[in-house]
């Protein structure tokens, strides 16, 4: 398994930039994906810097519709012609989350494709909705439900498709993870888990119930719950013997140390630029 960064919030690596979204090159078994498209062209630009091409990706999976996780989707067509686009059917949406002072904010954080540009990508595109595998080692899952016990830490609203309403709150039903089995286990990508990190690898379990989850890389979506809350999911994470984790994008700072503190090694605080073989 080789994994590789091309956008993410930070950055070690004078070749690259960073940026507030998520976007993973994965190499397994002889396939290459490439995991959501960053919030702009820099996942592209930081490819070139690395030496990854991006044309030999042979498909691309959208975890859910968020720009920070899509907007680069214009610059990976323009370079890959023919990878199949793996989205949610819901996801193709405007989407908006909650301002300082407890309402709904200007500005469209969803997906933000043009018209034109939707309609031009439509023959590639594959719309997912439960369980999909996309090759012999990769398999997308979406249909994750919150759990009671963790539940979602941030609040999105979708546009009403009714009169009576302006905006509905969004179940983030559109959000689904990349699972790639290899011969040491399940490794498990996920782009912001924003129906909460627990439930994805509950979700994971339930699908996989014989098989040992070896790596996990994901956006956990932490940073605006409190010490304590924080404190209660990455405990839960740790104590189910992963090997690595990878605790990126919309985690937060804070979650990301209390990950290194309780793994030490097995908690890798992973880039933009960034390359790992595990």
């Amino acid at each position: 398994m080789k994994i590789t960064f091309l956008s993410d919030n930070k950055t070690e690596n004078s070749a690259c930039t960073a940026e507030w979204g998520l976007s993973v090159f994965i190499e397994s078994c002889g396939h290459k994906v490439l995991f959501d498209v960053g919030a702009s062209p820099i996942f592209a630009e930081n490819a070139r810097n690395l030496g990854v091409d991006l044309k030999e990706a042979e498909a691309v999976v959208i975890s859910h519709g968020h720009y920070d996780h899509t907007e680069g989707m214009e610059a990976f067509c323009g370079i890959n012609g023919k990878a199949p686009i793996y989205i949610h059917k819901k996801a193709i949406s405007e989407a908006y989350g909650i301002d300082q002072s407890g309402g709904i904010e200007d500005e469209n954080c969803g997906i933000r494709w043009s018209e034109q540009f939707t309609e031009s990508i439509m023959p590639r595109i594959n719309f997912t909705e439960d369980v999909v595998k996309i090759n012999d080692r990769m398999t997308i899952v979406g249909n994750t439900k919150p759990l009671e016990e963790y539940p979602m830490t941030d609040k999105f609203y979708r546009p009403a498709k009714n009169r009576e309403d302006k905006f509905l709150e969004d179940p983030m039903d559109h959000e689904q993870f990349l699972v790639v089995k290899e011969p040491k286990g399940l490794y498990v990508f996920s782009g912001c888990s924003h129906v909460g990190m627990m439930a994805v690898i509950n979700r994971v379990s339930e699908m996989f119930p014989d098989e040992k989850i070896v790596a996990l890389i994901a956006g956990m979506h932490l940073y605006p719950l409190s010490k304590e809350e924080k404190r209660k999911v990455v405990d839960s994470i740790c104590n189910l013997g992963i090997e690595k984790i990878f605790p990126v994008h919309c985690t937060g700072m804070e979650a990301i140390l209390m990950f290194k503190e309780r793994l030490g090694d097995g908690c890798v605080i992973a880039s933009a630029g960034e390359t790992y073989e595990c």
